[in-house]
């Protein structure tokens, strides 16, 4: 049973409060960056109460908790690990037979913890603190910066193909200037695009397919032309339908693995996020297992700065690598499962073996 003993409950309890000292600074000067860039509006606006500010941060919490965590826990394991060593409280515990990798065991114990919350945050609370904060955004941030200026916007459609469209005409009920993206070999570009359901009839269309060589070609032209494959709901012409960056790990799983017809865009897209959603709540494990044979070193000369710097150094090349990888599993650059877990695999390999040797 974990946590039985005295000197692990002490671990336990010297770890807890470095990961919640970190997690707190991190989640601040987050939070204070947003609040800093948003200030005008939360000055100006009146209805904004300290509640619904409340609301909003711990929504924007659970946003990039899968990102603060680890890193929260890297820095505590780093720093108790380092201060256990220097105080020579290691060395006794060793002396007294215990092995290095048991003393671990409350390091690992929270990092179980934090992939736990990190696959029920994924599944069950990701998706709906990211419409809460678009929702939030568009009340309160985006009102005057639309006037000044219109951007693209775009709708996610139930095949998974996206309509992309300039601006949006209510009086006319039709999208203007509008791309239907089926996939990356076949485009409609359309001037302008009735927005009713059961009439979806385009004015001014070009049909483009990719060809032999690779680029786009304009294989039909229209004045006019019906698109009885093209299906939406009403209430999208205002919000969208969840993007696939966005969905749980179960409907990840349901789009790569089920039966319908899916593009092979979008089934690489929905693998793509689906690998990168259930391989990064193990980073946790990660982190400790690397920073565990650099900070349990015995020598009179322990640099602790430049463990810190390249434990952070690394933390962030990691993430980066694998937010590219996972850009290259969409656009079929190679196989998601070769460029969105292998990066992560050899990371693994090569931390394991480090630990293993320690002793």
């Amino acid at each position: 049973m974990i946590l039985r003993t005295i000197w692990e409950r002490y671990f336990f309890k010297e770890l807890l409060k470095a990961f919640f000292l970190f997690l707190g600074c991190f989640f601040f000067m987050y939070a204070l960056f947003d609040y800093s860039a948003h200030m005008q509006y939360f000055i100006v606006n009146k209805r904004v109460e300290p509640a619904l500010l409340a609301i909003y941060y711990s929504n924007y919490f659970i946003k990039y908790s899968y990102l603060l965590i680890p890193l929260a826990l890297m820095i505590a394991t780093i720093k108790v690990l380092s201060t256990l060593n220097l105080r020579g409280e290691l060395v006794a515990l060793q002396a007294s037979g215990l092995r290095l990798r048991l003393l671990l065991r409350p390091f690992f114990f929270l990092a179980a913890l934090c992939t736990l919350f990190n696959y029920l945050s994924t599944e069950l609370l990701f998706p709906n603190s990211l419409s809460y904060l678009e929702q939030f955004r568009k009340t309160h941030f985006h009102r005057k910066l639309d006037k000044k200026k219109k951007g693209v916007h775009v709708l996610y459609l139930k095949d998974q193909s996206k309509l992309v469209y300039q601006n949006f005409d209510s009086g006319k009920n039709a999208f203007f200037d509008v791309y239907w993206i089926r996939s990356l070999n076949d485009m409609w570009r359309i001037k302008h695009l009735s927005s009713d359901p059961k009439n979806p009839t385009g004015q001014f269309v070009d049909h483009l397919e990719r060809n032999k060589e690779g680029g786009l070609e304009k294989t039909a032209s229209y004045d006019s032309y019906r698109f009885d494959e093209l299906k939406w709901n009403r209430s999208m012409t205002e919000k969208g339908l969840i993007p696939i960056e966005n969905r749980k790990i179960s409907e990840l799983f349901k789009i790569c693995f089920s039966k319908k017809t899916h593009s092979s865009y979008a089934r690489s897209q929905a693998l793509s996020n689906f690998l990168f959603k259930c391989a990064m709540p193990f980073i946790p494990f990660l982190v400790v297992i690397a920073a565990a044979p650099y900070c349990v070193r015995y020598s009179r000369n322990i640099r602790l700065f430049f463990t810190y710097a390249i434990a952070l150094f690394g933390f962030v090349a990691i993430y980066a690598l694998l937010d590219a990888a996972v850009i290259l599993g969409e656009n079929l650059v190679a196989s998601p499962w070769i460029v969105v877990l292998g990066p992560l695999a050899l990371c693994s390999l090569f931390f394991s073996w480090k630990f293993a040797t320690v002793r």
